[in-house]
């Protein structure tokens, strides 16, 4: 198996162990994340609907990772999805009057710098592993030339 290959798999597998775990976390606990939601800052807007929505995400991508031919999509919404998160969690840092719930982080007992930093480095592993997918190239088909005489 090629290096590019080995690294595409590696990563798909840290992703899906990531969104994966983030999703049976909140699961676990949903009524402290729907709670959570609804007091944070900005995402209470979303209503009692956005907790439902978020972990729909979550499981989308899983599946989206988990399926070969669905792997393109996954790896692009799991980017999107990390972007915005990413984004969230700048705003939050940077320009928010008061951090609010710990409802973002992916491991408990993460502060919000450490989910920032958490975040990059998904960031990296998830933009290495888009630009491994893409450049690995399918092996042409062996096609046999027979010369006539």
């Amino acid at each position: 198996m090629r290096i590019k290959n080995i690294i595409s798999e590696l990563i798909i597998f840290i992703l899906i162990l990531v969104w994966a775990y983030t999703f049976a976390s909140k699961i676990f606990d949903f009524d402290t994340f729907n709670r959570q939601i609804k007091g944070a800052y900005l995402l209470s807007a979303g209503g009692a609907v956005l907790p439902y929505v978020l972990q729909a995400v979550h499981l989308g991508i899983v599946i989206l990772l988990l399926n070969k031919n669905w792997r393109r999509l996954g790896l692009l919404t799991s980017l999107s999805v990390m972007i915005l998160y990413t984004a969230y969690l700048i705003y939050i840092l940077k320009f928010a009057p008061s951090i609010p719930c710990s409802c973002i982080a992916v491991f408990k007992g993460m502060n919000w710098n450490d989910q920032l930093y958490f975040n990059f480095i998904a960031l990296a592993i998830n933009i290495i592993g888009l630009i491994t997918f893409f450049s690995l190239r399918r092996a042409p088909h062996n096609s046999v030339q027979t010369t006539y005489n």
